[in-house]
């Protein structure tokens, strides 16, 4: 599993083969085919080896008052990072991952119920409409970076997102304080 996972790292799903796992295991496919059945079984325990990665990866996301700017960033360092294991679980239909909604209505709801501004009054709705947006436009630069249609660097990216997010932030206040005079 390590070795085809490290394929991957390096190649992306489509470098992964039996032959190419046997080759790097210096063996015959044989002992690949006597622990998986068939190729999309072994795909299929990549994808959830890349998905753990991912979560640990995530887990080292500070916990401060900017999270959910912090959050946004990790997901663009993990793109410039690993920018195979960014396509496979973000930019493939390989293998069945989750959709970017889902992963922002289920694995995110804790993140952003944390990343509240005050002035929003904990509205759940609210908040994660403005992280949608901002992950929406994370994903755009962070899949430009891996398609290599953006040459730009880190410090670039973190000035595009503060503004983006100061931009939001603006916008949401001022539907806040219009629905409350």
């Amino acid at each position: 599993m390590q070795t085809a996972f490290g394929l991957v790292r390096e190649n992306g799903i489509n470098g992964l083969s039996a032959r190419n796992v046997a080759q790097a295991l210096r063996c015959s496919t044989q002992p690949i085919f006597s622990y998986y059945a068939n190729m999309a079984e072994l795909k299929a325990d990549v994808f959830i080896t890349a998905n753990q990665y991912y979560s640990e990866y995530f887990n080292k996301v500070e916990s401060d008052e900017k999270i959910l700017m912090n959050v946004v960033m990790a997901y663009i360092d993990f793109a410039l990072e690993e920018p195979n294991l960014f396509c496979l679980l973000f930019m493939s239909d390989v293998l069945s991952g989750k959709k970017l909604s889902e992963f922002v209505e289920d694995d995110c709801k804790e993140i952003i119920k944390s990343g509240i501004p005050p002035w929003i009054d904990r509205d759940f709705d609210v908040a994660n409409r403005m992280f949608t947006d901002m992950w929406f436009y994370a994903h755009g630069i962070a899949s430009m970076l891996v398609a290599n249609q953006l040459s730009i660097k880190r410090n670039e990216i973190q000035a595009m997102v503060k503004n983006m997010w100061l931009l939001s932030m603006n916008n949401k206040k001022e539907e806040f304080d219009t629905q409350t005079q």
